[in-house]
Order: structure tokens, then sequence, then C-alpha cells
């Protein structure tokens, strides 16, 4: 549990992709709130890339390669978000996760400070902190990113605001509820000469209070991620990640609902769990069932049939009659 402050940094992610959040601490997010697009048209040449879109946004949104202090969550891999690495290099830089060794959770200097990165650019760091020993409840920190480059392959730019929301417990000793709200303003990283582009924002709640299990909810109604040339929107969504580290592999499982905006797509699609998202370690769920709609009242319905195949049933017309039922591999599906 040691490095859950950098968790909730990762845990952004985001991400996500971009992320999605249920019941976390607060609804935070940007006033950047768009309208949702048209609702997206589901036929048989494109029900099974939106399904994997969505699932692949849910999984990276909860960052299941980053969470939790084995690490161990869902198939991250090179697979994980730019974002969710430069999150927690961002936290690390501003002093609000210092080296273990330290012993000390928080040493942020408010003013503000500018320091340079160790390549070029610089981070200037600003906020408010009633107690330097500890976080509390109505903290803020404030991190803006100038071309910063600490020599890790990715250049930062960009602002990132963070606001701890609740606090109880002891979060030194790793048994405690901790509530963030995160914004981003035209947060950038550049890595491989890939950039990826993040505005929005979500509000995260860890409890660790019964730990072995440890649940991370977010909630936001904006989050943007454009990652190349392709953007992908998420509004009004949530979801909530559990972790049990009592097994080995540790088991964890998922619940999500929102609307993503997939451009690709021509339009938005409605998403919730039906049935958890489960499993173990870094394998994909073997149990699961995910609901997606699209215009007209058309559908898909995926199963999950084990932790290497997927069902896929479809409705294009909208008149709830299965017109398609398709058995795809994760591996297809994410493809």
């Amino acid at each position: 549990m040691k490095n859950l402050l950098r968790t909730i940094a990762t845990g952004l992610a985001v991400l996500v992709i971009t992320a999605c959040g249920g019941g976390g601490g607060g609804g935070g997010g940007s006033a950047l709130v768009a309208p949702p697009p048209d609702d997206a048209p589901i036929t048989s040449s494109n029900a099974r890339e939106i399904a994997g879109e969505v699932f692949e946004s849910l999984r990276d949104s909860a960052s299941f390669g980053d969470f939790g202090s084995a690490g161990l969550i869902g198939s991250s891999g090179g697979g994980s978000l730019t974002l969710s690495k430069a999150a927690s290099h961002a936290a690390t830089k501003a002093g609000v996760v210092q080296a273990e060794a330290a012993g000390a959770l928080i040493g942020v200097a408010f003013g503000p400070e500018r320091t340079d990165c160790a390549v070029s650019g610089s981070v200037t760091v600003s906020g408010d902190i009633q107690n330097p020993e500890m976080l509390s409840a109505g903290d803020t920190v404030s991190l803006r990113f100038d071309e910063c480059d600490e020599g890790d392959g990715q250049v930062v730019n960009g602002n990132l605001g963070m606001v701890v929301d609740t606090l109880e417990g002891d979060l030194a000793g790793g048994f405690f509820a901790l509530g963030v709200t995160l914004d981003f303003q035209v947060f950038r990283i550049v890595e491989s000469g890939e950039t990826t582009l993040v505005n929005g924002g979500f509000s995260m709640l860890v409890d660790s209070t019964d730990y072995p299990v440890t649940v991370a909810s977010l909630s936001s109604p904006y989050l943007s991620v454009t990652d190349g040339s392709d953007t992908v929107t998420l509004s009004n969504y949530s979801t909530s990640v559990t972790v049990d580290e009592s097994s080995q592999p540790p088991a964890y499982t998922l619940t999500a609902s929102g609307r993503i905006d997939i451009p690709s797509q021509g339009g938005s699609v409605n998403y919730t769990t039906r049935a958890p998202f489960a499993g173990f370690g870094d394998a994909d769920p073997d149990s699961g069932a995910l609901f997606i709609r699209g215009a007209d009242g058309a559908s898909i319905t995926l199963t999950v049939l084990s932790n290497t195949q997927v069902q896929l049933e479809m409705d294009y017309d909208g008149n709830s009659t299965i017109d398609e039922t398709v058995i795809v591999t994760w591996v297809e599906l994410d493809a």
C-alpha cells in the first residue's frame, strides 16, 4: 500500500482511458463539459470494433495494470496509457510522493516554486496544505509542466490540479479511505513521437480500510483523451474496481457505466455492466457482462465465456431480438 498516493495520480487515467468510476469522492471534473454527440449506429461491420473500444476504455480508465500494491490487476503491459506513467512521474516530481526511504508523506514547497527538470523544461508547484506532515481534506496541489523532460522518454506540458476531498484512517499505515479530485487542462505527454492530450477530470476514492480488500471508485462528468489522431471522450461515467490481495494472484472485479464518444464510429454509445467483470492477476476477466446501446435502440451484449473468449450478441434494429451472435477471443476483441 506504500504507493497508493502514486496510484491516485496513475489511476487517472484515467484514464483511460481514460477512466470511469462510481461513487468516488464527489463528482469532480473540469468545466470543459461538451454536450454528448448523437448516438452511433451499430451495424454488422462495426459492432466488434465498438465492443472492443468500449471495453478497452473501461480497462484503461480503471488503470488495471497500475492499481493496487501488487500492481497485478488486469493486463496492462505495453498497452497501459502513457498518461498513467506520466501522472505517476508528475506526482513524484511535485513531491506529492517521496522516496519510500525518506519516510515522509508530503514534501511539497508552495510558493509557487519552479524546479528545472533533469534534461530540460520545468515544473511549477503551488498549493495549500494544512499540515506538511500529512494530507488533510481540503488540501490542494497544482502542477504546471513546461516542456518537462526528466530523461524518462517523456516530455510533459500542461496543468494538473488535485484537491483532497476526504481522508479517514491511517495513511502511513496503509489502512485509509482517501478521496481526491483531479483536473487536467491541456495536459500533453509526448513519448516516442506519439502525443497524448488530456482534458477534463474525475474524482477518485481509494478505500483500503478492509485491506487486503481495496476498493477504488472513480466518477466524472467529462474526460477527453486524444492519443495520436484518435480521441475518446467519456461523460457521466463511473467505475468501481475491487482488489482482493488475499489470493495470489490477486482477484479483481470491475463495474462501470457511462457514455463514450467514439468519433471513428460516428457518435456515442451508452454502456453499463450487467454482471461485474472478474478475474485474477494480469489475466483478462473470466466472467462478466456488458450492455452497449447505440442509435435507434441497437445494442451489443458482451458476455465473458472465459479468460480467453467473449460472446457478442447484436440487436441491429432495436427490436430486442438477437440478430447475430459471434464468439471471439480477447486478443481478437482488442485488435
